[in-house]
């Protein structure tokens, strides 16, 4: 019995060492593109989406008329999965994916991020 016990616990430990490091990958990862956007007009937006299994974590810098000027995914289960750049939405507005949204059902992960975040971008215009 004890020895169960003592391998809940390392497991409990375990689990909060990488739930801080996962914190600190995510905000270095914040701090790193908000320093490299600073002094321009572009804004800075994330939403997670949550799947079955898995979570997306999808951050966009965007220009004052919601154009993508750089997209970052993350998705994964695991406190590995690192911020990868998506350049295929790049050049393409916010208002695109939240117009999409109400025509079709079905939406990838990254894109029902994105009309999320231009729905947000509303509510703070009105």
């Amino acid at each position: 019995m004890s020895g169960f016990v003592i391998f809940f616990i390392g497991l409990m430990l375990l689990q909060s060492v990488l739930s801080v490091a996962q914190v600190k990958q995510y905000q270095s990862f914040i701090k790193k593109v908000t320093t490299e956007q600073a002094g321009t007009d572009y804004d800075f937006y994330t939403e997670v989406v949550k799947g079955r299994v898995m979570r997306t974590v999808v951050a966009v810098v965007v220009d004052k008329d919601g154009k993508v000027i750089q997209c970052y995914c993350c998705s994964g289960m695991t406190v590995f999965a690192k911020f990868k750049e998506d350049s295929s939405y790049q050049g393409k507005h916010l208002e695109e994916f939240y117009s999409k949204k109400v025509q079709e059902s079905q939406l990838s992960k990254i894109e029902e991020a994105l009309s999320k975040i231009y729905s947000r971008k509303l509510e703070a215009i009105t």
